[in-house]
């Protein structure tokens, strides 16, 4: 699984390191001499491949850090057009709110001048009444 994504590169490897064994086993070296041989080609591979894995983290955690970034900074562009929209809806309102307030305000100045009216009208009406009564007496 570990070679789907560098292919090439981990093929490279294996094969480098099965090749390296094989002339090792192959060599005509004392036992202890190819094993020494073993241990030293093998701590060196160690070595590559510890590199080469820290190498993979170090991108991989570089990667993860621009990606957390993009995120946030997609979370604050959002959060700003949300609390902007959010703005804009409450100012609506406030003017809703004041344009209902006035009208309001108006129907009651009307309602006053038509009370005011019909009192007036009333009192004619009931001193033309009384005049009326006046005049049949």
């Amino acid at each position: 699984m570990a070679c789907k994504k560098g292919g090439f590169i981990c093929g490279l490897f294996v094969g480098g390191a099965v090749g390296a064994v094989a002339g090792i086993l192959c060599a005509p070296r004392s036992g202890q001499e190819t094993l020494d041989k073993i241990k030293s080609d093998s701590e060196e591979a160690f070595g590559k491949v510890y590199d080469q894995v820290s190498d993979y983290s170090d991108k991989l955690t570089q990667q993860f850090e621009q990606v957390t970034d993009q995120v946030n900074e997609k979370i604050n562009q959002y959060k700003a057009q949300i609390e902007n929209k959010i703005s804009e809806i409450q100012d609506e309102v406030n003017q809703d709110i004041a344009d209902l307030n006035e009208e309001l305000d108006k129907l009651h100045e009307q309602e006053e001048k038509e009370r005011a009216q019909l009192e007036a009208d009333a009192k004619n009406v009931e001193e033309s009444t009384e005049k009326v009564n006046k005049v049949q007496k």
